[in-house]
């Protein structure tokens, strides 16, 4: 688990009148723009009445606590602390481990008597819960925290509920470790946690990430453009720079050959693309190599000197990368296995039709949304602007029969007025909320990302396993130090092993198998297995698993656990394509045929693989019945007569 603060979107940076009502409202609905709202079961508020039913009077009780507070002049900053929980993507929380998870979170930053409202968004491959914290208390008027190091008391906390709940671990400030006595919780420096091998350094990662490109990469399923520039983009600029007398028109032609382009903005650079659609996509120079700033290119070439407009055709550039990536041409799966029969590769290519298509009518979809857009919102916006003014001359036509009746009630004048003046701007609120509403149901372009789960949502098999794909190659990395089996995915996913407990988890399109105590044993994302039980049984069930859907399997994790489960293929007779485990799969392969070498031996040689001195078993029992015959008293045979017997 991970915790963070988030923003407090107060009145101070939205505008609001509230200070409470646009995090409310953010949290109850999920953030995904779809305007869906939270299950009842997911959402709660704690000390003070009533439900998220009725959220105005909530935002209303929150607003009033911190507004007396700030009258009275005991307090006069921001009143809003926004917590985000966040769970790893194989944890599921239950509505009750959410809640206990809230409460104890509260509680350890000394918050837990203080108004907050928190609803758990599932919109995101990590279920997370956001919590909105009054921190004026309700009753003292004072403020309650958060205290000092607020992060590192919620990373401790992170650690204390994995423990408690049996959810997979993260590391932070706070990591868990395990010991004879169980797991328990140590605090270690950045530096100790790299010596360990729990984290990896900057030089191993790279320049970070920036927020946009995260979120262009989860939007398109795709690497984002900064991720595609750290590549060979990045390589053909290291190599201009390499040449001793290397000038900016060099770094312009390397970068060319990619449709990318080199420029200053602001303080610094930038290098950029541009799509089809006109769309620019940019990131900092600096984002492809730490060495590359604005002062030291300067200092290597001189004076930035602008491209020259000269027509080049790009050997390749990010918008054929990301076709190709999105309809199929390249797989996000696991690398492909060729059988001898020819099959898989008769599948494969099955599939990479299902993903042309695809993409083709999500490019149709999209075009036909661009085309029509226009003359539906203009055709509803003109079906409004009706309601509206007969709205208008509906509240002026029945203005004199209001007044009339609250003056028959004995009702004064200036009473009668605003009375009819409430009336009627409740009614114009309704009929505001009405097209408001009208208006986001507009058909919108969406994002592959968005449109795949669409699809997925509605049965479609090709955008499941395209978003099986594009799930593993996210958690790829990550994936690599994890005990698990990988293979090339080619059937639909489906539970297999009936003997097992298995539960679906359609959303993610996931299959957990657990046993008959409830424990989970490993997880089915498709192209990849995870383990969570290291036992004999639950990895030979996984290799069974894994021979139904892969034939051959690539192992991940540690020494240990790779070295188990490729002694464990050998012996099911499944393929490992891992080179540095063909030693081990040999050996047991080998081992086995020694043992069915021994178990074949001939009749007549059997004797020459017993230990010595030891006889066979026909043997023994042979010499037993010679024993026994040596004991019995000798019978003679009756002599019969040739006449006796009728001759």
């Amino acid at each position: 688990m991970i915790g963070k603060v988030g923003k407090s979107r107060t009145a101070a940076k939205t505008g609001s009148k509230s200070q409470f009502g646009d995090v409310v409202n953010y949290i109850i609905r999920e953030a995904d723009g779809k305007g869906r709202e939270v299950p009842d079961t997911e959402m709660g508020v704690m000390n003070m009445p009533g439900n998220l039913d009725e959220p105005d009077a909530i935002i209303a009780q929150m607003d009033g606590i911190a507004d007396k507070a700030h009258r009275k002049a005991k307090f006069k900053g921001d009143p809003v602390y926004h917590l985000v929980l966040s769970w790893r993507p194989e944890d599921i929380p239950k509505p009750d481990q959410i809640k206990d998870c809230v409460r104890h979170t509260l509680k350890a930053l000394g918050m837990d008597e203080c108004q907050a409202v928190w609803a758990i968004h599932r919109d995101t491959d990590d279920d997370h819960v956001h919590i909105a914290v009054n921190r004026v208390h309700p009753e003292k008027g004072v403020v309650m925290g958060p205290p000092r190091r607020d992060y590192l008391i919620i990373d401790k906390v992170m650690r204390e509920l994995e423990i408690k709940h049996g959810f997979a671990r993260d590391n932070g400030p706070f990591i868990t470790l395990d010991g004879k006595g169980g797991p328990h919780i140590v605090r270690m420096s950045r530096k100790e946690r790299l010596e360990k091998g729990l984290l990896k350094s900057g030089d191993e990662q790279g320049p970070a990430m920036t927020q946009a490109a995260k979120a262009a990469e989860r939007s398109q399923g795709v690497p984002s453009f900064q991720e595609w520039a750290q590549g060979d983009p990045t390589q053909a600029f290291r190599e201009a720079l390499n040449n001793p007398r290397a000038a900016w028109l060099d770094v312009h032609a390397a970068l060319a050959n990619y449709g990318m382009v080199i420029q200053p903005k602001g303080s610094g650079m930038i290098v950029s693309t541009i799509l089809e659609s006109e769309r620019v996509l940019a990131c900092p120079v600096s984002k492809l190599d730490r060495s590359f700033t604005k002062m030291k290119l300067e200092l290597r070439m001189g004076p930035f000197i602008p491209a020259p407009s000269l027509p080049r055709s790009p050997a390749t550039t990010y918008e054929k990368f990301l076709h190709d990536h999105q309809a199929g041409t390249r797989s996000d799966g696991p690398a492909p296995y060729d059988d001898k029969e020819g099959q898989r590769i008769k599948r494969r290519a099955e599939r990479q039709a299902e993903r042309e298509d695809l993409h083709a009518r999500y490019k149709a979809d999209q075009q036909l949304i661009k085309d029509t857009r226009r003359d539906v919102r203009q055709t509803l916006m003109g079906r409004q602007k009706s309601e509206r003014d007969a709205f208008q001359a509906s509240i002026k036509a029945h203005k004199q029969a209001f007044m009339a009746k609250e003056a028959a009630k004995g009702t004064s004048a200036a009473m009668g007025k605003s009375l009819w003046a409430y009336e009627a701007a409740r009614a114009k609120e309704a009929l505001q909320k009405k097209h408001l509403k009208e208006r986001h149901g507009l058909p919108r372009t969406m994002v592959w990302r968005d449109w795949l789960e669409q699809q997925a949502a509605m049965g479609d098999e090709a955008a499941l396993a395209t978003l099986r794909g594009i799930r593993y190659r996210e958690g790829r990395k990550a994936s690599q130090e994890k005990n698990g089996i990988e293979g090339e995915e080619l059937e639909a996913l489906k539970p297999i092993l009936s003997g097992l407990h298995h539960e679906i988890d359609h959303r993610r399109q996931l299959i957990h198998y657990r046993n008959d105590q409830g424990a989970k044993l490993f997880t089915d994302t498709g192209p990849r297995i995870e383990m969570h039980d290291r036992a004999e049984a639950s990895v030979e069930a996984a290799l069974r698993i894994a021979a139904q859907k892969y034939s051959a399997v690539d192992i991940t994790g540690g020494a240990a656990f790779r070295e188990q489960a490729a002694r464990q293929a050998a012996r099911l007779g499944i393929q490992v394509r891992d080179k540095d485990l063909q030693r081990v799969w040999q050996e047991e392969r080998l081992a086995i045929q020694a043992k069915l070498q021994e178990t074949r031996v001939p009749r007549q040689d059997r004797s020459r693989v017993l230990p010595d001195g030891a006889k066979p078993l026909h043997a023994q029992k042979q010499h037993e019945s010679s024993q026994q015959k040596a004991r019995e008293p000798v019978r003679k045979r009756p002599h019969h007569r040739r006449d006796d017997l009728g001759h």
